[in-house]
């Protein structure tokens, strides 16, 4: 199955209501509308006379970084429920190739007041206990502990509170490239060089299911909103979906061209599952069996948690996103919805900028300059306008963007 390139957009626009300030019965018996009175007119002028809300201001820099040793491999911000750390506008982690993983913690007084603060962040804690490098780490729903995924073939719990590994998990036989927690935080899927996808028991380590997923590295897990299903991406050009309590493969989707796939996220809803190509392209997939919703629903969250995925249907790719550049390396991609007039989808690029895409448009909004080596690790706060990414082995910072100041 190819990809469909071009999304269907065009929607038919709203009918403006029918104004109805006198009538009169027509000979059908139907009222119809008379002129408006020149009170009414005035109203009228006023109200078209409005305004419309100025756009979203651009995002800028904050005048401070973290640091790592070496390349940073994920950033990820704690949800927003999270009740940890409660005091802070937000918490972010990020890990690396030097075998670590370190927490930021952002201040409501670092935002209005960023003079004051430090160029170079100190750490609220580092996480340290894996030999070799870590490639991806995952926040629990209530913000409590982390999961990371390493080089040394290994997963580790972490507890956020006290910096302690709590539970380490061992059963791959290659390198663990990716992890993810479910929503209901009980179970761990990872995602690894050996060809597998691996789902993990929290609290006792051990391993419950292996998938064998596709015929090359795993480069990407994700769960849906409710837990059901798991989708997984690999340089072998698939995207499949699974069944989380069964095992069985729901969907495999491939792009034209079976580029590797290098990262998959779920939208929040759960319908749709944005996937990342070595061919500089982001494609937005849609998971249900029928048509797809108006463009406007795909951010909106269901009201039912039934499983929207059909086995005897594939997906359709609804949208692309082409601009930033992702020929070499497994990039990571986000949604930054917090602010509903400014639907983004966020991109790290090989050409050490940040791409920041209109989700409904596909147009470039803005383009984020500040690092000087390849931009892999992107993410964005779920509640906030707040983004993070990191730097690779040139760069190894990572950097934080908010909206500008109406003054700036």
């Amino acid at each position: 199955m190819s990809s469909t390139e071009e999304a269907t957009d065009a929607h038919p626009p709203e009918e403006p209501p029918v104004e109805t300030t006198k009538t009169e019965d027509s000979p059908r018996g139907k009222k119809r509308p008379q002129p408006a009175s020149s009170e009414d007119e005035q109203c009228s002028k006023r109200k078209n006379s409005t305004a419309p809300p100025p756009p979203p201001l651009p995002f800028v820099q904050l005048p401070y970084h973290g640091e790592h040793r070496r390349a940073v491999s994920a950033v990820a911000f704690a949800p927003g429920e999270s009740i940890c750390h409660t005091s802070a506008l937000c918490l972010a982690a990020s890990a690396s190739a030097d075998s670590s993983v370190k927490l930021w913690e952002l201040t409501p007084s670092m935002l209005t007041e960023p003079s004051r603060v430090q160029k170079n962040l100190s750490p609220l804690n580092t996480l340290v206990g894996h030999s070799r490098g870590i490639n991806d780490l995952a926040w629990s729903r209530k913000g409590d502990y982390i999961a990371t995924a390493s080089d040394d073939k290994t997963l580790r719990l972490w507890d956020v509170h006290t910096g302690d590994a709590l539970v380490e998990f061992k059963g791959h036989a290659n390198f663990c490239f990716s992890v993810a927690f479910n929503p209901q935080g009980n179970l761990l899927a990872s995602g690894s060089f050996d060809e597998t996808v691996k789902l993990w028991d929290v609290r006792s380590g051990s391993c419950v299911a292996t998938l064998p997923a596709h015929c090359d590295p795993v480069t990407a897990v994700d769960f849906n909103r409710d837990g059901t299903c798991i989708a997984s991406g690999s340089h072998d050009g698939l995207l499949r979906v699974w069944d989380t309590a069964t095992g069985q493969c729901l969907k495999t989707l491939y792009a034209e061209g079976n580029p590797p796939v290098g990262y998959v996220k779920y939208s929040p809803n759960g319908k749709y599952v944005l996937a990342g190509t070595l061919d500089s392209t982001l494609r937005l997939w849609h998971m249900s069996s029928a048509n797809s919703p108006p463009q406007s629903e795909i951010l909106s969250k269901p009201q039912s948690r039934s499983k929207v995925l059909i086995p005897s249907r594939g997906g359709k790719c609804t949208k692309t996103y082409k601009g930033h550049s992702n020929t070499k390396y497994c990039s990571f991609a986000a949604f930054s919805v917090s602010n509903p007039s400014r639907q983004t989808v966020v991109a790290g690029s090989e050409d050490g900028m940040v791409y920041l895409y209109d989700l409904q448009s596909r147009k470039v909004r803005q383009v984020l300059k500040g690092h000087s080596d390849a931009v892999l690790a992107v993410a964005a706060h779920d509640k906030k306008e707040i983004l993070a990414s990191g730097g690779m082995t040139n760069d190894k910072t990572v950097r934080f963007w908010v909206p500008a100041k109406p003054e700036d």
